[in-house]
């Protein structure tokens, strides 16, 4: 990967981490006003693309079909909504069963699905060498959270739903790696935008959250939803370039800065369950991003 693909993902993961710093401005439910921010990306994708005399057939995959297709269109905006708008939809979905640290251990798990899931589809050796990394990861999160206790059956019900959006999350963001060799960004921000907006809404619909009033476009390019917006096109961008495994490690550095942000604000008293835990998340993290494949291209199909 390019030293910009690097500064970018960099970028990406401190802008996340430091999410809760950033005032939100209210007015909207969640997913609504998150349907709003991918409908805006997805318009102002394909003004672009349009504007520069994108053509939408041009773009070529790895086997050299020059045309989307409505198939392929398909794939590409299921595979979207399986990387961002299922998350969100059902960390919505479940707040009131699964407190937000069982949520955050689930989704550390996502590193261990994507490399799994590239195992299954291509060179196992090449994938398996990450598993021990991704655990390790998970093992330190799982010693800095303070995880609770579920209780009932509605809640256990909820944290299979979580756990299936893992799933779904990391097996998406695996399919797409191969989906969008010889996408433009543009048309990979427009097919995102569409298919989340779309999705988004009607889970807000569904949800009889849905209350469009009269400045709700505005809460779509508010402070917060324009860092959304360029969050957005920054996991867009690093999809289509960055492999599946280091990418997945984003699930690991994420909660490694929150960690080292609140050493700074907040000042926890040092023990030893979160000077280990601190060290086995960095450690299997730093290991997921450096480790050296032995055929990083054999493991780019997902069967």
């Amino acid at each position: 990967m390019s030293p910009m693909g690097w500064v970018g993902f960099g970028v990406l993961c401190v802008l996340s981490a430091s999410s809760w710093a950033i005032p939100d401005e209210g007015g909207l439910g969640l997913l609504e006003r998150q349907g709003l921010v991918y409908g805006v990306v997805g318009v102002v994708a394909m003004l672009l693309g349009w504007r520069r005399g994108s053509a939408w057939g041009s773009s070529r995959d790895s086997s050299g079909d020059s045309s989307w297709g409505w198939r392929r269109l398909l794939r590409v905006g299921a595979a979207m909504v399986g990387v961002f708008g299922v998350p969100i939809a059902v960390v919505v979905w479940t707040r009131d069963w699964v407190a937000e640290t069982n949520r955050s251990a689930l989704f550390a798990m996502v590193p261990v699905v994507v490399v799994l899931a590239v195992a299954a589809g291509a060179d196992a050796r090449g994938a398996r060498r990450f598993l021990v990394p991704a655990l390790a990861g998970l093992g330190g999160l799982l010693l800095l959270l303070p995880l609770s206790s579920v209780g009932t059956v509605q809640g256990w019900s909820m944290l299979a739903l979580v756990m299936a959006a893992v799933i779904v999350a990391g097996v998406s963001s695996v399919a797409l790696y191969r989906l969008l060799r010889g996408v433009r960004l543009v048309e990979a921000l427009a097919v995102a935008g569409v298919a989340n907006c779309g999705f988004l809404l009607v889970c807000s619909v569904v949800r009889g959250e849905f209350a469009w009033r009269g400045g709700a476009l505005t809460s779509a390019v508010g402070f917060a939803s324009l860092a959304d917006g360029f969050e957005i096109g920054l996991i867009v961008w690093l999809l289509r370039g960055m492999p599946p495994v280091r990418f997945a490690s984003r699930y690991l550095l994420i909660p490694l800065v929150t960690v080292l942000e609140s050493f700074v604000v907040v000042r926890p008293e040092p023990t030893a369950r979160l000077g280990f835990g601190t060290a086995l998340l960095a450690v299997g993290a730093g290991m997921m991003l450096w480790l050296k494949d032995v055929e990083e291209e054999a493991m780019l199909s997902l069967r």
